[in-house]
């Protein structure tokens, strides 16, 4: 698999937010691909590319109409300068790639920069016995030992020198004239100046032979090992120094490090309601196949499922006074249905809304009400329930937030009861003022899910003053723009579907009943969609569902 695909698997799996963050994306990347996969220039290139902001040119660029491939040479070669390298094609491929990974480029463009790239020139291959003799860094030549002259027996002189393909050198000159034209080698290379016949014992002729036989060993085992790291080099358009990231990586396997998902991206988690308990249950939406989550007996509502799937949140209300409209958070364990609650030493946070999980799923945001079912404000802790700590004080919220970003969230709140609804945007790290989202001029607001692979935020808008919340389906950017109706009828509580390709909703059928289905968020019908009904849901009557995290 070439590597812009294991970037689109990579993002189908994690979700677009992935390449929102440099930290995020190398840790990714390291855990997602194989040791072989990509060189360590490849990974600091695509890293540098969303740490120094050149994905995100690319990106606006092109929403505001820039062709992709003009949109990545620009980007691309600012890229280049801001590395400090004159190699702008290289750059060029890691745009490409990431963004083919988003859906945002094509694959021929990919491939045209990567063939454009080419590769880094390898280095000289170091010597082997058919080859030129392995070179270490020059040193000065040593000067020729003086001759050691024995009056014993005289050896006979050793045999003439190969040239480096094993030829004999041709008729040397004679010794002293040999000496004089010698030049300095280096330390460790070949062939070894011929020894001038000198009168010495045997013992010294057997040392030197020693001597000789070490050197040429020597530069054949260097050249090996030489040879073999030389082997283990790849196609790499981009095997040039990054500021980023470490100089090595662990030997890894295939794939994600991450263990499977426990809920599939083809199932819904919903409530079903039979004599006041309501049941959290997994459901195939497109065979409707369901299985219980959580135990029986328990009230659980309000579910909420982590971004790797594994572990859901709900809120439990088996012990909560009646008429209370907040419950218990509680988080289950999906790899053996065990739960506990939360906030166990927490009584801001006694009581709650619906949780909202961080895209990296290693924090919650939740509206949280004490001992009551008024909202004291919105906190963040970690995503055990530790380090709970408020972020937005106010009594006038609604629903639960929404993550757009690693630091920011999307909430409801009105400025009076039964006002108009308005979404805000708070970031929870910076602190500060939030900032109000526009949306429909009027209408009531509610049930913001926003969607990583889609990088839209979805939203209902229901009649002024409505109580049951039913009304049209709506999408926009995080910041407002590009709002448009994708579906206009009787629907509810809509959520995204994991890719950002559909919306799962609760609509009335032709019967009077109100039933789980879903919308094909991309319909060219819009906003006149035909919704499809799950079939063969769990008993009882459904309630607010999800489908990726939220």
């Amino acid at each position: 698999m070439a590597l812009h695909d294991s970037l689109r698997e990579l993002v189908s799996v994690r979700g677009a937010a992935v390449v929102e963050d440099a930290d995020e994306l190398r840790g990714a990347l390291d855990d997602f691909l194989a040791e072989d996969e990509a060189t360590l220039g490849e990974l600091n290139l695509l890293v540098d590319a969303v740490r120094l902001g050149a994905l995100r040119r690319v990106l606006d660029v092109m929403a505001h109409g820039a062709e992709p491939q003009a949109a990545v040479r620009e980007a691309g070669a600012a890229l280049a300068r801001d590395r400090g390298t004159d190699d702008p094609t290289r750059s060029c491929w890691a745009l490409a790639a990431l963004g083919f990974a988003l859906g945002k480029v094509d694959e021929p463009m990919v491939r045209m920069f990567r063939s454009d790239a080419g590769t880094m020139p390898a280095a000289t291959p170091p010597a082997a016995p058919n080859g030129p003799a392995p070179v270490a860094a020059p040193v000065p030549a040593e000067p020729e030992p003086e001759p050691i002259v024995a009056a014993s027996v005289v050896p006979p002189p050793p045999p003439p020198p190969t040239t480096a393909i094993g030829v004999p050198a041709a008729t040397q000159p004679e010794p002293a004239q040999q000496a004089a034209q010698l030049p300095a080698q280096p330390y460790g290379t070949a062939p070894v100046p011929p020894v001038i016949p000198e009168e010495r014992s045997s013992r010294a002729g057997t040392v030197l032979l020693v001597l000789l036989v070490a050197l040429i060993v020597g530069g054949l085992i260097a050249a090996g090992v030489i040879l073999l790291q030389d082997d283990d080099k790849t196609d790499d358009p981009t095997t040039s120094d990054s500021p980023t990231g470490p100089t090595d990586r662990p030997s890894k396997s295939k794939g994600p490090k991450d263990k499977p998902a426990l809920i599939t991206d083809d199932e819904m988690v919903v409530p079903y309601v039979v004599d006041d308990v309501s049941t959290v249950y997994k459901v195939n939406v497109f065979d409707g196949t369901f299985q219980g989550l959580t135990p029986e007996g328990v009230d659980a509502r309000g579910p909420s499922i982590s971004p790797d799937r594994r572990t859901i949140t709900f809120q439990d209300f088996t012990d909560v006074p009646d008429g209370q409209n907040t419950g218990v958070l509680t988080m289950l364990d999906l790899t053996n249905s065990s739960y506990e609650p939360v906030f166990k030493d927490f009584p801001e946070c006694q009581y709650s809304a619906r949780a909202g999980w961080s895209l990296d799923g290693k924090r919650i945001a939740v509206v949280c009400t004490g001992d009551d079912d008024v909202p004291d404000g919105i906190y963040v802790a970690n995503a055990d329930g530790s380090d709970p700590r408020l972020v937005f004080e106010g009594s006038q919220l609604r629903g639960s937030p929404t993550w757009i970003s690693p630091s920011e969230f999307v909430f409801a709140s009105y400025e009076f009861q039964d006002g108009p609804v308005q979404l805000q945007v708070l970031d929870a790290d910076n602190g500060g003022d939030p900032v109000t989202v526009p949306t429909a001029d009027d209408g009531q607001i509610s049930h913001a899910d926003w969607s990583p692979a889609a990088r839209k935020l979805l939203f209902l808008v229901s009649e002024p003053g409505s109580t049951k919340e039913r009304g049209d389906v709506w999408t926009m950017n995080a910041t407002g723009t590009d709002r448009h109706e994708l579906a206009d009828g009787n629907y509810s509580h809509p959520v995204w579907n994991v890719d950002g390709t559909k919306i799962g909703i609760t609509f009335i059928d032709d019967s009077g009943t109100e039933v789980l289905g879903y919308l094909d968020a991309d319909d060219s019908d819009a906003p006149n969609l035909t919704p499809h009904v799950v079939p063969n849901p769990p008993p009882g009557e459904v309630a607010i569902p999800v489908w990726a995290s939220r």
